[in-house]
């Protein structure tokens, strides 16, 4: 297994992206693409079958996965399989053939983010993919101290769902009472999520006829964006 950094330059906030990809000339190509499309540090890790790409993801930590379906040891679809069993909860942009469209399917129904065809890995649609994601996993990784409180480890993707959801339902001013039956969780739950939102910016409170009321602010809409451009990666 073989680690090239693009520009990582010591940055503890550089993304971590894996590439399980046993063709050296498409590894290749993954990287050049995320090299001059991706405007963040990435550190880019290559494990060309799927076991050394899921001794990697027990080992270190992973931002996003970028897999190759074809593998000589396995296919990605038993790679996600083996991920879904483990727990290891990660974004996963799979990489087909043309004309592969019905693994495409099977793996958008396991829960794969997006899938990207072999031939476009020259555009920009893979920074793309990946840049959205990373967007996201970022912000994450600067509040996991607090986002642990909320969730078992394997169990993020339910957060994130909760926390859209509570900013959706704000986005017009709720008050507690109301969280609790749009969100079926209960009042100490969502006490916690709310004190995080208000905490960041993203929900501000307002006091109405002797009522705290919540409202997604500006800082909170741009959040729910992000959330609901990876809808897949949460559901």
């Amino acid at each position: 297994m073989e680690q090239r950094d693009v520009d990582a330059g010591g940055d503890e906030r550089t993304a971590q992206v894996l590439c399980i990809e046993d063709t050296e000339d498409d590894f290749e190509a993954v990287r050049l693409s995320l090299e001059r499309h991706l405007d963040m540090p990435i550190a880019v890790v290559h494990a060309p079958t799927g076991r050394e790409g899921l001794h990697a993801m027990r080992r270190r930590q992973v931002d996003v996965v970028v897999l190759d379906y074809l593998l000589p040891d396995m296919d990605g679809l038993e790679v996600m399989e083996i991920m879904r069993r483990e727990g290891i909860d990660l974004p996963v942009i799979m990489l087909t053939g043309k004309g592969d469209e019905t693994v495409a399917v099977k793996a958008m129904k396991r829960g794969i983010h997006d899938y990207i065809v072999k031939e476009d890995l020259e555009t920009e649609k893979l920074s793309d993919s990946v840049g959205r994601v990373l967007e996201l996993t970022m912000f994450l990784r600067g509040h996991d101290a607090v986002l642990t409180e909320f969730h078992m480890p394997g169990k993020r993707r339910g957060t994130l769902v909760i926390l859209a959801n509570i900013l959706t339902a704000s986005i017009h001013g709720i008050n507690k009472t109301m969280l609790v039956h749009r969100t079926n969780l209960n009042f100490k739950t969502v006490k916690k999520y709310l004190l995080f939102l208000l905490d960041n910016d993203f929900l501000s409170v307002h006091h109405v006829e002797g009522k705290d009321m919540y409202k997604t602010t500006e800082k909170g809409l741009l959040l729910l964006q992000k959330l609901r451009e990876v809808k897949q990666y949460l559901e």
